[in-house]
């Protein structure tokens, strides 16, 4: 017998980080949108850098670090 469950199965997965990354990819090459896991960028000044345009394009985040 199968569980009414057995539909949802597939979104219950742990998530893949290297598939973000390939969808951001795709996203930046195909509709030119940038999509970026601030843990991708190795060096401190590269997510500064990161913060400083989001806060700028969509204002400053609440909450624990904004």
């Amino acid at each position: 017998m199968r569980s009414t469950l057995a539909p949802y199965a597939p979104s219950m997965r742990d998530p893949d980080p290297a598939a973000a990354r390939r969808a951001a990819r795709e996203a930046w090459h195909r509709e030119g949108i940038v999509l970026i896991n601030p843990e991708w960028l190795p060096a401190w000044t590269d997510r500064k850098q990161l913060e400083l345009l989001a806060d700028k394009v969509h204002g400053a985040r609440k909450g624990p670090s904004g």
